[in-house]
């Protein structure tokens, strides 16, 4: 399980609440033990002493709720105001981020068109012209434009026709 520091924190202060109400409770015992056990008693003396300690450590974990519960609620707004990210990116960051791959993904397809035809044209050296224009290069530039799609838009749908090659590669 993965929880965000959030969860995390969120967590602690419903359990440092519990403990406030831990403390409230001893503290009842050791006022009951006060009515009950003369002034001048062992036992009046240990109940006026967990009195002061429970009274003490009390007001140490409501003070330290109360500042968790101020960071906790600055954390809430600036998770307002900033828009969260989750598997696909959202709103016009997502209309951003489509048009820059758009086109820089227009930018390489006319280069490997270049490319592929500069090797049909047997202009490349041999070293270059194994791999440019390929049908194994071809499908692996659609394969790795799916995955960022995936992993950006929540889709595997290039836009268009473009499984289907409309020019015989040579």
């Amino acid at each position: 399980m993965i929880r965000s520091y959030k969860e995390i924190a969120d967590t602690g202060l419903d359990d440092l609440y519990e403990v406030q109400k831990a403390f409230d409770n001893v503290h009842a015992i050791f006022t009951l033990m006060l009515q009950h056990f003369p002034e001048d008693s062992t036992g009046n003396a240990f109940a006026q002493l967990g009195v002061l300690e429970v009274n003490d450590w009390s007001t140490k974990v409501f003070q330290w709720c109360e500042r968790m519960e101020n960071e906790l609620d600055d954390v809430d707004a600036e998770m307002q105001k900033s828009v969260q990210l989750p598997h696909h990116l959202l709103d016009l960051r997502s209309n951003d981020v489509a048009e820059a791959i758009s086109a820089e993904r227009k930018h390489a397809t006319r280069w490997w068109t270049h490319l592929n035809e500069m090797r049909r044209r047997k202009e490349l050296p041999g070293w270059v012209a194994a791999d440019i224009g390929t049908h194994d290069e071809h499908d692996l530039l659609l394969e790795s434009r799916k995955a960022v799609n995936q992993v950006l838009f929540g889709s595997l749908d290039l836009g268009g026709d473009q499984t289907n090659r409309v020019i015989q590669l040579g």
